[in-house]
């Protein structure tokens, strides 16, 4: 596993908001995502404005 900094895990989540906004635009009430460990820590990066606090 690549261990990403907490700014890089944080673009990585703006980025994966962003593609759940096309998929939404996309499938409306039919979009589905599968969500791996990755990809939580970068939802939870994007959202923390906290540097200390873990990804």
């Amino acid at each position: 596993m690549v261990k990403l900094t907490h700014e890089q895990y944080r673009e990585a989540g703006i980025a994966h908001l962003q593609y759940m906004r096309e998929l939404l635009e996309r499938d409306g009430e039919k979009a589905t995502l599968h969500l791996h460990a990755a990809h939580m820590r970068s939802l939870l990066a994007a959202a923390s404005t906290n540097k200390n606090v873990p990804a």
